[in-house]
């Protein structure tokens, strides 16, 4: 009897470093080697030169991954893969807490180890774990919150209350996503008559969270040191509350006047209450989170347009885990449900998305995915369970379909430690401007990338890239207007595409950007600059936006057209 406890123990212990060492290996193999899109770029920039980024922040983070790029000791090639591998490295660490966490919720070896892989290999934790950005720390400090707080259930042990509150607010200075993980934590660790109990720990709670979010302190003081990247604006409170972003209402559910000619596409055409109830279920929640949970655990189509990655047997799993979770560990299976609505419908239902995203938004419901995770291991147990004498040999390489099906699905377009395209893009951007030139922006793709590149490899400094979202365009223009004849100015495609009615019998294609020439000067195209560095090789994995901007520019060049559709 003791030896078979001890060796409980030995795999309660062993399974989760097991799981959290092979989805490291995945996640470093697959890493992408430099800059990627959206805010990748910028928080590389910020967290190499300790700048001040978009609102709200994400202190914590910074710190963490300026401390990653310091073992660059100077070689400004390995800042960028450095701080991507923080990502993966707390990403790794999830898989690894999610199943110590199905374990302490009862899930055998089996069960753990399948909803573990799957969350391994979905679509949208794998995407965060390869690049810069703060989701897989975020879940990093999600997981560590539901597992504490099923320890703290477990062993009654008052010290681990305190550490919770530290690490929500330190995971509150990486994203609010963090936040979202509190109510189901606090159903574990303050239910069943353990309120009074844990009463007079609620001041040492508060404040240790406090001591987390002191991360915050950093912001004021660095935007006050003028760094060569400074978001700040007006004020610490107009920059946490996000003032300078336009907030959606709670209702009307279509509220964007802009979207106005989409609406009845998802709204049956209906207006009022009717329509937005409409619009509710069938986009917000049908296509804006149904779609990407199906995505992870259904199957969806390959990035590139060709193929389908299929794996609908984790899909099915989830729900025989609901089923068997609520049936068996009822007080178990409710604070998965919160996980799952606070990660999942409820923030969908606050997020209000409008008809038209720049971007895809599944990162956002990363949490909800991991409660999906959590009920593939209770499924995978009882499939195990209810499996009949004659195919007990058979269930186990039945669970192991799941996730190797999402594995050989998903790599392809995972794996970005071949691709070069975001550099080589950004590159094109700048090399091509003559020395001392204004390059005016517009969007993210545009405007971060080029501060990695200036900020981190220090290329082409002299060029000041203003981006018209951030500077308005109020100053832009009088930027225009005062370099008329002393500075060359360029302009990105989407910048040259928004002001091409003022300015568009004046620019000329020069590699990525448009030049603006004085008037009457001679705007046909010209081939691309052989002196920009490119790395892209034939066959090489290419992302849709590097594919669009390749586009872009072959139409610009090659055919000579001043704009493509």
């Amino acid at each position: 009897m003791r030896g078979r406890l001890q060796q409980g123990r030995r795999q309660l212990v062993a399974g989760p470093w097991l799981a959290a060492a092979l989805a490291t290996a995945v996640y470093l193999l697959t890493l992408d080697r430099s800059v990627s899109w959206w805010d990748c770029g910028e928080f590389i920039a910020t967290g190499w030169t300790l700048g001040v980024g978009h609102p709200p922040g994400a202190p914590t983070y910074q710190l963490l991954a300026h401390l990653a790029m310091l073992l660059s000791m100077g070689d400004t090639a390995w800042v960028a893969p450095l701080s991507n591998a923080v990502s993966a490295l707390c990403a790794g660490a999830t898989v690894g807490l999610l199943f110590a966490t199905m374990r302490l919720l009862g899930c055998r070896q089996a069960g753990a180890w399948t909803g573990s892989l799957c969350y391994l290999f979905c679509h949208t934790a794998w995407f965060s774990a390869v690049e810069s950005e703060v989701y897989a720390m975020a879940m990093l400090f999600c997981s560590l919150l539901f597992y504490l707080a099923l320890r703290f259930r477990r062993d009654g042990n008052p010290r681990l209350l305190p550490l919770m509150g530290l690490l929500a607010g330190l995971g509150a200075g990486v994203h609010m996503l963090t936040l979202l993980a509190l109510p189901a934590s606090m159903l574990l660790a303050l239910g069943g008559g353990r309120l009074r109990r844990c009463a007079r720990l609620l001041p040492a709670v508060a404040l240790f969270f406090a001591l987390g979010t002191s991360t915050y302190a950093i912001i004021p003081i660095r935007a006050a040191a003028s760094p060569s990247i400074n978001e700040y604006g007006s004020g610490f409170a107009a920059y946490v509350g996000r003032a300078r972003y336009e907030h959606a209402p709670l209702y009307p559910r279509m509220w964007r006047q802009d979207d106005s000619d989409n609406w009845p596409r998802w709204s049956a055409g209906l207006d009022g209450l009717a329509g937005n109830a409409v619009y509710t279920v069938v986009y917000q929640l049908g296509y804006m989170y149904g779609r990407y949970l199906l995505d992870n655990f259904g199957g969806r189509v390959k990035t590139d347009g060709h193929g389908l990655a299929l794996y609908v047997l984790p899909l099915v799993l989830a729900a025989l885990g609901v089923w068997g979770h609520f049936r068996r560990r009822r007080r178990d299976a409710w604070p998965v449900l919160l996980l799952l609505l606070f990660g999942g419908p409820l923030l969908n239902l606050y997020l209000n998305h409008p008809c038209f995203e720049p971007r895809e938004r599944d990162y956002v419901y990363v949490l909800s995915f991991y409660a999906v995770a959590v009920w593939i291991g209770a499924g995978a147990d009882e499939l195990l369970r209810r499996c009949p004498p004659r195919l007990k040999a058979a269930a186990p390489l039945l669970l192991a379909a799941a996730p190797l099906a999402m594995a050989t699905g998903n790599w392809s377009d995972h794996d970005r430690s071949h691709c070069h395209s975001v550099h080589d893009i950004a590159m094109a951007h700048l090399q091509p401007c003559q020395p001392g030139a204004l390059l005016v922006t517009l969007g993210d793709n545009e405007t971060f990338p080029l501060w990695y590149l200036q900020q981190v490899e220090r290329v082409r400094t002299d060029v000041e890239v203003v981006n018209i979202g951030l500077a308005g365009w109020g100053a832009v223009r009088d930027s225009l207007a005062s370099c008329e004849g002393r500075r060359p100015v360029y302009m990105s495609h989407y910048c040259a595409r928004r002001l091409a009615p003022l300015y568009g019998s004046r620019m000329r294609c020069e590699g990525f950007c448009w030049r603006l020439l004085p008037e009457g000067a001679d705007t046909s195209a010209l081939p691309y600059p052989p002196s920009a560095e490119w790395h892209i090789a034939s066959g090489e994995y290419v992302d849709p936006v590097s594919r669009q901007f390749l586009e872009i520019w072959q139409a610009n060049t090659v055919q000579g057209r001043l704009f493509s559709d």
